[in-house]
């Protein structure tokens, strides 16, 4: 009686020979040589490189000996699950323990000293072993291997004979070890070229990976015949079975990537951040003149602005407006264009948010709504915490920014009213927790996602709060700006107003203004170029320069504004679609998720790539530096791409307000309960639910007919014109770097042709036909 399908792959172990002895005497001369050496080297050997050795061999072993290696003839996907383990897994572990020093010493000593001494002093030897551990050798080899062992009749060769087979395995495992072996650098070695070339080495070489998968993923036949030919096993066809194969080749090779970039790079560029004083210079400043234009002074608007309820009355009307978004997105029909949970929050009122942003100021944040219930809570005097440390950096507002991104396109929020409302329901409660518990606007200042993309874009803000006059603030000794008084707490977010330059972390909450006891603050009207070319030391942040965290954050937003207008065109998304019908395990959010922290991952070694060209070009500044500096020069181009991507969601939507209107006055009318019963009992795609999207946005259908070209007009002008501020912002932090007329040509000229490229993938996609999200269509 044949046995079932799970007991014998379990019984399908077994303890290849050579292999196990292999392992097992590296495992004792390994051990061996550890505790001797790591007496007088307990620094270069740690325990923690043990254990990644020992690992390191397990799973070379397990590759070799676990059902994996029976299973190779009836699923590719099991034979790319080995290969990854020989090559990715297996070889970078054993060079983690930095193994040459412990196995020689683990050797008994007579055989060192008489055998192998005499032949390791030999110049035959040390020529060998640069040409071994050379760069050039591991990763030629090893994409050499991946290429060739993966033509089918090589692999057909290596599935018909057992001694292929494993002069595969070997070659794969050799050449893996001579690719890993600059990456990890393992002690002792003669390695002296930059670590920031480990980055590009890596992403090139996996890059061989990701197209030899992507090949294998797409194809329409069986790539192997002998997999079309023997017995499916777990019912799955030879087509899926490639595809899976395929998809884990692809996302092997952007995992392993990023796991062996991202922990170096974050090494080499998150220095700590230099401390910046919150108190006043001891020496008197010179005095400044008033400013000729201050909006606290305006007769109406500084009024509102200085008045001690001013700003908690602009937060209760943008309160009870979420909570009017909540309670519609919650009960309202489910249909965007109809509900404003849906068209009005994203396509209305987020490009006027970035409208308000670019030409005037932080006025979201201002009157946030998210934050009041905290500051209720505070009024009851409850002990806070400190916000810890270790998380007072902008590296958790980076993540979740692109994690608020990703929801947005998983989740389709646009279409989804109830989603929508359940996240901004998230969004109060996790704003009360926080800024409840701990001191200061913890939540604002290093959690937000709205409220770090409202920092970045208020970099080019016109409007800016400062101080009247420096010579004010330095015979200043009590300092209510940011130590507050027993009227006004100060500033929450510790920014001193006479050191404060620029909006970065600024919410605009006016506690400085009330608790100033010299009105000595002002909103005056400033250059936003002046903020792209200088840094200097900056209040509660230090030099941008410094700051790879935010450097982060800037960039997540440039190429989000890319990525949020990418997939609405139509042949992004026609290629998204056919891809998730081929492969429904694509649409898993899990899945989904890494591969956006993948792809967001590829992004920015491509920067960092151009950054180090940068860098190698200007000689002088340090590589962080230049990541620094220029990923705020690249700012305007990506707020640019976003402004022209708004453009299109208020152009779209706008007509949809007077049918959004009739909505939201039938919701209070006494035939409501009708209604929403009707409307809940229809399907989707009813005719009535296509009838009320295309009311709409019929006007704006025939608008775009007869105006498109407007349109792209406005979208190329907004765009070219951010083009244009990164060029002059990045020839001025150029200018700033280098003294070399040549090197300013060279920098400036590389620095251009970055930026372009940019903007053509901009300029494409506004080119393309794009679905209008949220409108029904």
């Amino acid at each position: 009686m044949p046995q079932p399908l799970p007991e014998a792959i379990a019984h399908s172990w077994i303890i290849p020979l050579w292999p196990t002895l292999g392992t097992l005497t590296a495992g004792i001369v390994y051990l061996r040589g550890w505790q001797f050496a790591r007496v007088t080297r307990p620094r270069e050997l740690p325990i923690w490189r043990a254990l990644c050795f020992f690992t390191g061999l397990l799973t070379l072993w397990l590759a070799l000996a676990s059902p994996l290696d029976a299973l190779d003839p009836f699923l590719l996907v099991a034979h790319m699950t080995q290969h990854l383990l020989l090559m990715s897994i297996a070889p970078p572990l054993l060079l983690l323990g930095n193994p040459l020093v412990p196995l020689l010493r683990g050797l008994p000593r007579s055989l060192v000293r008489d055998e192998l001494a005499p032949w390791m002093s030999s110049r035959a030897l040390r020529w060998l072993q640069k040409l071994l551990t050379s760069p050039a050798l591991g990763w030629i080899s090893m994409d050499l291997a991946v290429v060739l062992w993966h033509l089918p009749a090589a692999y057909e060769l290596g599935l018909r004979s057992n001694f292929w087979h494993q002069m595969e395995h070997a070659c794969f495992f050799f050449t893996s070890l001579a690719f890993w072996w600059y990456v990890v650098r393992p002690w002792p070695n003669r390695i002296r070229s930059s670590r920031w070339l480990i980055i590009p080495y890596v992403a090139l070489a996996h890059m061989v990976l990701f197209f030899v998968g992507l090949v294998i993923a797409l194809s329409k036949r069986v790539v192997y015949p002998s997999y079309a030919e023997v017995p499916r096993l777990f019912g799955i066809s030879a087509l899926t079975d490639q595809a899976l194969a395929g998809g884990e080749m692809i996302l092997a090779g952007l995992v392993v990537t990023v796991v062996a970039v991202v922990p170096i790079m974050l090494q080499l560029l998150s220095d700590q951040p230099q401390s910046v004083q919150t108190t006043a210079p001891a020496a008197a400043s010179v005095g400044t003149p008033a400013p000729a234009f201050d909006l606290l002074h305006a007769p109406a608007a500084g009024t509102l602005l200085r008045s001690r309820f001013g700003r908690r009355a602009l937060q209760f009307i943008s309160f009870a407006a979420i909570s009017g978004i909540i309670f519609d997105g919650l009960y309202g029909v489910q249909v965007g264009p109809l509900n404003s949970a849906g068209a009005l929050l994203w396509n209305i009122l987020r490009p006027l948010n970035l409208i308000l942003l670019l030409f005037v100021a932080n006025v979201f944040c201002m009157a946030c709504p998210f934050v009041l219930p905290s500051e209720l809570v505070r009024r009851f005097g409850i002990p806070q915490l400190r916000w810890p440390e270790r998380l007072s950096t902008k590296w958790p507002a980076a993540v979740l920014m692109l994690l608020f991104f990703w929801a947005y396109e998983q989740f389709a929020l646009w279409s989804s009213p109830r989603d929508t409302a359940l996240l901004l329901i998230s969004y109060v409660v996790a704003a009360s927790v926080i800024n409840s518990v701990f001191r200061g606007a913890s939540f604002c200042k290093y959690i937000c996602p709205v409220g770090q993309f409202n920092f970045i874009a208020s970099l080019l803000a016109p409007l800016e709060l400062g101080v009247r006059s420096r010579h004010i603030c330095s015979s200043c000794s009590t300092h209510d700006c940011v130590r507050g008084n027993a009227v006004q707490h100060g500033c929450e977010l510790k920014l001193y107003l006479p050191n404060k330059v620029g909006n970065l972390d600024c919410t605009l909450c006016m506690d400085c203004v009330k608790a100033c006891p010299q009105d000595n603050v002002s909103i005056t009207l400033q250059s936003p170029l002046r903020e792209l070319a200088r840094d200097p030391v900056r209040s509660s942040l230090g030099r941008i320069s410094v700051r790879a965290d935010l450097a982060a954050l800037v960039l997540v937003v440039v190429f989000s504004s890319i990525a949020n207008a990418a997939v609405m065109v139509a042949p992004v998304a026609r290629f998204l679609t056919s891809f998730r019908h081929q492969h429904p395990w694509a649409e898993a959010p899990l899945l989904s998720l890494l591969a956006t922290g993948l792809f967001s991952a590829i992004l920015l070694l491509l920067y960092v790539a151009v950054a180090w060209l940068l860098k190698s070009l200007a000689a002088s500044p340090s590589l962080r530096a230049v990541f620094c500096r220029f990923s705020i020069a690249l700012l305007p181009l990506g707020l640019s791409i976003w402004l022209g991507h708004l453009a299109f969601h208020l152009a779209s939507s706008w007509s949809s307000i007077p049918a959004l209107l009739q909505h939201l006055s039938a919701q209070f009318s006494p035939a409501r309960a009708t209604v929403m019963q009707r409307a809940a009992s229809m399907p989707h795609n009813s005719m009535p639910h296509k009838l009320m999207a295309a009311t709409s946005s019929s006007m704006f259908t025939t608008l775009l007919g007869a105006n498109r070209l407007n349109l792209f007009d406005l979208q190329v002008w907004i765009v070219n014109l951010g083009l244009f501020v990164s060029w002059y912002a990045g020839r001025q932090v150029i200018r700033q770097m280098v003294n070399s007329g040549r090197r300013i040509w060279s920098m400036s000229a590389l620095w251009a042709v970055s930026s372009t490229a940019l903007y053509a993938v901009a300029v494409w996609i506004f080119t393309q036909p794009m679905y209008m999200r949220g409108m029904g269509m």
